[in-house]
């Protein structure tokens, strides 16, 4: 595909209401392609339809719906793509949450099912797709038995050496488990079926930033984002989950530039921003929301002492900026954009 000429481009795109799926809708339509957004239901379409009204309605419609209830089912993507002509696929339709009771069912079905199924279902309805991308994760690359591994810089090449067996023991070791074992299956289809298409994946690490897709209840925000908006409430401690981070809309980006980069076919992308700590979240929230930190008891952390004393991992993100052209948001940008969004939400919500 090629970005000289979007506006004949047609683009199907996975869980286009989620977090990352909302942002990818926006820079997809801003960027001239006609896309077709799948959802879970028809009631999913509502909200996308009032943010891209431009776009969804008249007779030059570049935003059209289609319904995939359950991605994990075999053939869930064939009526979709036999009723429409794409030249290309974003899948970032999977679920992110660290607390499911059933591993098999809520994490490796629709990870490695949902990932492996849309390939199948490609290769054998839409012979006119050249490019897939799909949205992977750091999970995959990360050695969680490594922990801090300050001596590491995590690059395109690691993989996480966690098996099928061991995910099952806890959810958290689940959720890696199901995303590393989602991207490896994707790469033995395109291995053993050599499909006319190419594949690129994408592996962002915590993905911040604005939550711009349909709130409507803030104690359901995305995972990522109530991670940052518990502390805003004084809930928690701070913690990190992982030390590397990046704002949604480069990761969103990220996708468009791998459906237009001569050098993005069959390549993975590790889309990191680079070191965070979530003191910096608390340090941000007392210095810009003083009062509110008080009347909330937000905890002060350990102002000053942001990463364990013998360090931490970093991350390579060259090889994304030499192949898409990608340019980071900063920590500051992201957490003005995010805690605004946050105030935000709370009046529309709460009315205060």
């Amino acid at each position: 595909m090629s970005s000289s000429n979007p506006t004949s481009s047609t683009v199907l795109l996975t869980g286009a209401n989620g977090f990352i799926g909302f942002q990818i809708t926006r820079i997809l339509l801003e960027k001239g392609y006609n896309v077709v957004g799948t959802v879970r239901s028809e009631s999913k379409t509502k909200y996308l339809q009032q943010q891209f009204s431009k776009f969804a309605s008249g007779d030059k419609t570049k935003l059209r719906f289609a319904i995939v209830e359950d991605i994990a089912k075999p053939g869930a993507f064939d009526a979709v793509l036999k009723e429409n002509n794409f030249d290309a696929v974003i899948h970032s339709s999977s679920p992110f949450f660290q607390t499911a009771k059933d591993i098999e069912k809520q994490l490796y079905e629709p990870a490695i099912e949902g990932t492996v199924g849309i390939l199948r279902s490609i290769h054998a309805h839409a012979p006119s797709v050249k490019r897939v991308v799909i949205t992977s994760s750091f999970a995959s690359i990360m050695n969680r038995e490594k922990g801090d591994w300050p001596e590491h810089t995590y690059t395109e090449e690691d993989w996480n050496p966690i098996t099928r067996e061991e995910g099952l023991q806890d959810p958290a070791a689940g959720y890696t488990a199901s995303k590393k074992l989602a991207e490896e299956a994707a790469w033995e289809f395109m291995k053993k079926q050599k499909p006319s298409f190419s594949l690129t994946t994408i592996c962002p690490p915590m993905v911040y930033g604005p939550p711009e897709q349909e709130v409507t209840d803030l104690s359901r925000l995305n995972t990522s984002a109530a991670d940052i908006y518990s502390l805003f409430c004084g809930q928690r401690e701070a913690s990190n989950q992982a030390w590397i981070w990046v704002d949604v809309r480069d990761v969103a980006l990220a996708h468009v530039l791998a459906l237009e980069s001569p050098k993005a076919p069959n390549r993975r992308y590790l889309i990191s921003s680079g070191r965070y700590s979530a003191q910096q979240f608390l340090d941000y929230i007392w210095q810009n929301y003083p009062e509110r930190a008080k009347a909330k008891k937000i905890s002060k952390g350990t102002p000053g002492k942001l990463y364990p004393e013998d360090g931490t991992y970093t991350s390579d993100n060259s090889k994304s900026k030499r192949d898409l052209g990608l340019t980071y948001h900063s920590l500051d940008t992201m957490m003005d954009d995010t805690f605004a969004r946050f105030k935000e939400l709370e009046l529309m919500i709460d009315g205060n």
